[in-house]
Formats: C-alpha cells, sequence, structure tokens
C-alpha cells in the first residue's frame, strides 16, 4: 500500500489470537491480523499491509471489548516491543496459548493426534524475570520499539523506561545507575543483568560498540557507584553471534537455587528467566519412574541433567557453551552427582558417539531455530526410547515433532505448556515421547 493511498478503515470480530500473539479476524472473507486486539471482541483497525490472501492492520478502536481485556499495567505497553499481551487477562493469555500450541502442531507439523496438553501458569504474571537485556544509547535505556511502528517510520528507536512490569523489583531497582552509565560512556550499548533470587546478588554485563571498552580501573569505579547486591561487572564486545569478555571486576558466578539443588551460574552462562516455575520446570522434565543411560543436549549448566540423575542410571550433558559446561562439571560435584558427566559438543556429535548404545532418554533444549537437519538424522539413527523436547518457539517444534513422528517410531504421550513468559506471546513447552512397542 503506497504512502499516497487513502489507508483503509475496517471494522472486524476478532476471533482468536495467533502465532506471535496477534488477533486474527475476517473482513470479506479475508483474514486479518491485528495487534493488540484481543479474543471475541469487534475492533476499528486500519490496514498496513494488504497481500492476496491476507492483511495487517493497525488497531485504531475498540468498538466492543473482550470481558478478557484489561488495563495493561505498563505506562510503554504498545510502543515498547517487549510485551505483547498485556491487554489480556492472565488465564485467558494462558488459555490462548495452549490452543496456539495446539494449533501449530496441527498446521506446520501436520499432527493428527495431539496428546493431552497440561497447562503450568507462572504463580505471579509479574516480577517474574530474572535476566534482562537492556539497549541503551545516551542515557536512554529500554527495549527495541513495537514492530509495527518500526516499518510506520522506517526505523526503530529505543523506548526509554524507567520502570518494567516484568523484570524482578531488583532489577528494576538498577535502572537509574545504568541510565546514567549510558550518559557517560557514550560507547555502552547493551547492559545485559542476571539476577539470583536466591542470593540476592546480580552480575552486569556491559556490551559496547567498536573502538570503545571498559578497562579494569574503570570496571572498579563503576562497581564501587552500584548498589552492593551487584557483585560482578564486565565489559564484554559483540563478535558476530558471541559476546566476548574483554575485563571483568568482582566475582563473575553467583549461585541458584531450586527444588533442593544448588547451581553456580557465571556471567556468560544461560539460566532460565521466570524464577517462579524453576521447580515446576524441573517436575515435568524429571522422569517419576527409574531410568537408564540418558543423553541432556543443549544442557547449560545442568538444570535438568543433574535432577534428571536422581532417577537415571548416568546423564551425559552437552552443551557448545565452554563456560556452562564449567559450571555444570562444578554443579554435579556441587550437588553430590557422581552419575553425570559433561562435554563440549553439538547435539549430533554427542549422540553420534553413542550409536553403538541403548539409550534410554534424549534431552533436547533447543535455541528458537530448534533441531537442525545433522541432529534429526543421527536421533533417527540413534532411536532412544524416550525423547523429552523443551522448546521455546511452537514453530519449529511442530516442524521437528512432524518429522520425528514421521518415522512410524514414535507416540508423542503428553505436552506441556510451561507460562515462563507472561504478558509476551512466548510459548515454552515440555513434550515426552516414547517408543511405540507392538502389544
Amino acid at each position: 500500500m503506497s504512502s499516497g493511498e487513502e489507508k483503509k478503515v475496517i471494522e472486524l470480530k476478532i476471533d482468536k489470537l495467533v502465532n506471535g500473539g496477534k488477533g486474527i479476524g475476517r473482513y470479506n472473507n479475508k483474514v486479518f491480523f491485528v495487534k493488540y486486539a484481543a479474543p471475541n471482541e469487534f475492533v476499528r483497525a486500519e490496514v498496513v499491509k494488504e497481500k492476496r490472501d491476507y492483511g495487517e492492520a493497525r488497531l485504531l478502536e475498540v468498538l466492543i471489548p473482550s470481558s478478557a481485556r484489561v488495563e495493561p499495567v505498563c505506562p510503554h505497553f504498545g510502543v515498547c516491543g517487549g510485551c505483547q499481551l498485556q491487554h489480556i487477562e492472565y488465564s485467558e493469555q494462558v488459555k490462548q496459548k495452549v490452543e496456539i500450541f495446539k494449533e501449530q502442531l496441527q498446521r506446520v507439523g501436520k499432527i493428527r493426534e495431539i496428546p493431552p496438553v497440561e497447562a503450568i501458569p507462572s504463580p505471579e504474571p509479574y516480577g517474574y524475570r530474572v535476566r534482562a537485556q537492556f539497549h541503551v544509547d545516551n542515557g536512554k535505556l529500554g527495549f527495541v520499539e513495537d514492530e509495527t511502528l518500526r516499518e510506520l517510520k522506517g526505523r526503530g528507536e529505543i523506548v526509554d523506561i524507567e520502570t518494567c512490569p516484568i523484570m524482578h523489583p531488583r532489577i528494576n531497582e538498577l535502572i537509574p545507575h545504568l541510565k546514567r552509565l549510558s550518559r557517560e560512556y557514550r560507547f555502552l550499548t547493551e547492559v545485559h543483568v542476571t539476577y539470583s533470587p536466591t542470593r540476592d546478588e546480580a552480575l552486569i554485563k556491559l556490551i559496547t560498540a567498536e573502538g570503545g571498552s571498559f578497562s579494569k580501573e574503570d570496571l572498579r569505579v563503576i562497581k564501587e557507584q552500584l548498589p552492593p547486591f551487584v557483585i560482578g561487572v564486565g565489559s564484554f564486545k559483540r563478535y558476530k553471534r558471541e559476546i566476548v569478555r574483554v575485563n571483568f571486576v568482582g566475582r563473575d558466578y553467583t549461585f541458584i537455587s531450586a527444588k533442593g539443588y544448588t547451581y553456580r551460574v557465571t556471567a556468560e552462562s544461560f539460566v532460565q528467566n521466570n524464577y517462579l516455575l524453576w521447580e515446576k520446570f524441573i517436575e515435568v522434565v524429571t522422569p517419576q519412574e527409574k531410568r537408564g543411560y540418558c543423553l541432556d543436549t543443549f544442557c547449560g549448566i545442568g538444570f535438568f541433567t543433574i535432577p534428571f540423575s536422581e532417577r537415571a542410571f548416568f546423564v551425559e550433558g552437552s552443551d557448545m557453551n565452554h563456560f556452562a559446561i564449567a559450571d555444570a562439571n562444578y554443579n554435579a560435584k556441587l550437588n553430590n552427582r557422581p552419575n553425570v558427566l559433561f562435554m563440549r559438543a553439538t547435539p549430533s556429535q554427542h549422540m553420534k558417539k553413542h550409536l553403538d548404545k541403548e539409550i534410554d532418554t534424549v534431552i533436547f533444549d533447543p535455541p528458537r531455530s530448534g533441531l537442525d537437519k545433522k541432529d534429526l538424522q543421527v536421533l533417527k539413527e540413534l532411536q532412544p526410547d524416550r525423547i523429552v523436547y523443551v522448546s521455546c518457539n511452537p514453530s519449529t517444534l511442530a516442524r521437528d515433532l512432524g518429522k520425528i513422528l514421521s518415522w512410524g517410531v514414535y507416540t508423542y504421550k503428553k505436552a506441556f505448556v510451561v507460562d515462563l513468559f507472561p504478558q509476551t506471546y512466548h510459548i515454552e513447552s515440555v513434550n515426552i515421547l516414547e517408543k511405540t512397542y507392538e502389544e
């Protein structure tokens, strides 16, 4: 639609939400996607993009609101690109995510028989995040603008925030200090915070543009000016897709606890965002019955590996992040787990080592891109008794499960939608597949 054309305004009923959190409805037999709309409401919207078989529209006015519509908590909602669902009552968000999850399995994965899906909501829909990745620019700190605004303006800006309601309160306490840093150091582009609610400790990574970095002395001065619960501050640079450490002062690790286990987390390691669901997450991944020889790929700090080893004969964990593997080895000793071993390997490399063995369970917890062709190829050769697939992206999960189930070897037994990301469209799930044995 060219800028010279008069904008087309339409009125339509929103039927449901779809992957990405947009509302979907029909106008003149054409599907339109409308962001920030809620299910079962009538809206007026301006068409911003129109293709032959679908269109996208920007919400102008809610004519008849959904019974699930609520007032967003955050003043930046609709401008900041961080949250998409604050306008929808929390129990309805979870219900819609379960439906989106099932729809993706059927549409993308062509999976006809969906197993029972259990929804696990977050105990609190706000204040749950213990990791933050802020963008900063000369005193501004926040998140990148909503994609619709970026497209309309042709550029994206940082939405400057004073507080973020989905963050842990301790991370919000740091925001004024981090804004000051961004005014003082113009070459600072991102600030990453990891907070341990177990120890009340925070680690901060300062990520700089080309041509700028912090010396150890700079970092010492910065750390002294921050609240005492910040135990370590590091200077990092982006190199391709990696974030590389340049300097660090203070302690570069903290500890978290869940379900009776304690884990060391280094600044470069990953920890699940929603601390309120750590225990439940471990519960749904860990089996109730005794298991045999198991592999945990994308294992990180051993978050699942270590509890899983309580039920298994032996568990091997693998990951490509060498900091995470160092943490995992430390955590095995810390939790007194002699029947675990960790190695730096891709999932396909790890599984290849065991093609001559009977493997009980393979756990996958890949990034949003899902499993690659090599992983699936070696998995098909290995054919473990069980597969536990932890996913943060239902469309790549559906693609991968569709392929695995097409082999005719596995039955899709159970799925859990674990709502790690309230107020956002992100859908985390745990999926259990078992080998089908002839009666």
